[in-house]
């Protein structure tokens, strides 16, 4: 009988032990599931600056799908701390994304294939609170064999004297009196904005605040692109922005040359003005024959440097092609935020494609006075 314990007792216990694994393997950690999103990175800024006297911020997201199947963006939330979200979808979203190497109008810029790239481009007002940093929040669709997956992907920048926030310089006028209009739009596809480009190895956008500046005809309105040879404010004195020494001076290109142009020839006839502090203003389309400085020559604030033309590519005629960058290099250099001391608001054009076709400005009827901040876009402008 013993034995026969024995024997009985050893299956029991076999049996339990089994029971127990069974028990600790449905209670123990479940492995959650893995789904693959995006990578997104934010390169430069965010940029903290004035525009038309309030508060903006403006930087980009860069969006990569790196897997075997096609994503689809949704949505992106961006929100300060503290501060509300605001949301982008549909059109609204789809305006903001720019597919680097695909045409301007490509349809489905939300539409991310294998390898493919989303360039988010971020330009709005800042709350009147403080601010220590940028949230981020984007919803998308992974379209996997089995079915879509939906994802979400969140990110904060810190802001600050401890994150990597990027200030606006103040300057002087780059031109004299007026009136002038600043012409730029931080949405448009294929502007200067959201022109990327890669030199040595690295993508920037070394136009990301610049601003063409074409000077307002008595009508009121561009005249015909074959009457714009001599008008836009053609042959008007060109300004140093800040004390600084010259470390580019081109003059070599004729005015209204044959579009297209080569990308070397693209910007015209230019100055690059060290203004300090890692910063440089370029001055870019200047008159054939009109340089009056030299690498190496120290120069003042409000100095004739040259004048304006319309060398290189100018497709709207004449104009001053103004911005400021971290390097002495026209396209391999990051664009920088900067404002003006003093201006004067007039009017505005309702856009660049309502300028661009003639129709009239919109006079704002009281002259508004402007201290240490930027034009809204296509706004009409007095230099002291």
């Amino acid at each position: 009988m013993v034995r026969r314990l024995n024997d009985v007792r050893k299956p029991i216990s076999i049996a339990a032990a089994m029971i127990v694994a069974a028990v600790v393997f449905v209670h123990g950690q479940s492995r959650a599931p893995i789904v693959q999103s995006v990578d997104v990175s934010v390169s430069f800024g965010p940029a903290i600056f004035s525009q038309d006297g309030q508060p903006q911020m403006a930087y980009e997201l860069h969006i990569t799908n790196f897997q075997q199947v096609d994503v689809v963006l949704s949505a992106v939330r961006i929100a300060t701390a503290p501060g509300p979200a605001i949301e982008y979808r549909d059109t609204e979203l789809q305006q903001r994304l720019v597919r680097p190497g695909f045409r301007n109008d490509y349809p489905t810029p939300h539409l991310l294939g294998p390898g493919a790239r989303a360039v988010f481009n971020l330009w709005t007002a800042l709350p009147a609170v403080s601010t220590t940093a940028i949230l981020h929040s984007i919803d998308l669709e992974v379209r996997r064999p089995s079915g879509a997956v939906h994802v979400t992907v969140e990110g904060i920048t810190p802001l600050g004297p401890r994150g990597r926030s990027v200030a606006a310089v103040t300057l002087d006028a780059p031109l004299g009196g007026g009136a002038w209009i600043a012409i730029y739009d931080p949405l448009l596809k294929g502007g200067h904005r959201t022109a990327i480009y890669t030199i040595d190895g690295r993508a920037r956008i070394p136009g990301r605040f610049a601003i063409d500046f074409v000077a307002l005809p008595q009508s009121g309105a561009l005249p015909p692109p074959s009457e714009r040879a001599t008008t836009n404010g053609f042959g008007a004195d060109v300004l140093a922005v800040a004390d600084g020494t010259i470390v580019a001076a081109v003059d070599d290109l004729p005015d209204r040359m044959p579009q297209p142009v080569a990308p070397e020839n693209a910007s015209g006839n230019y100055v690059s003005l060290d203004i300090g502090q890692g910063r440089f203003a370029f001055y870019e389309h200047l008159q054939q024959g009109s340089v009056m400085v030299r690498p190496g020559q120290r120069v003042s604030r409000g100095q004739v440097i040259a004048k304006l033309g319309s060398s290189g590519s100018t497709s709207i005629g004449p104009h001053l092609h103004f911005h400021v960058a971290d390097a002495n290099s026209l396209l391999g250099a990051e664009g920088l935020p900067f404002v003006f001391n003093h201006f004067t608001v007039m009017g505005k054009f309702a856009s660049i494609s309502a300028l661009q076709g003639g129709q009239a400005w919109q006079p704002g009827g009281t002259a508004v006075p402007m201290t240490a901040t930027r034009p809204a876009p296509n706004t009409v402008i007095n230099f002291p």
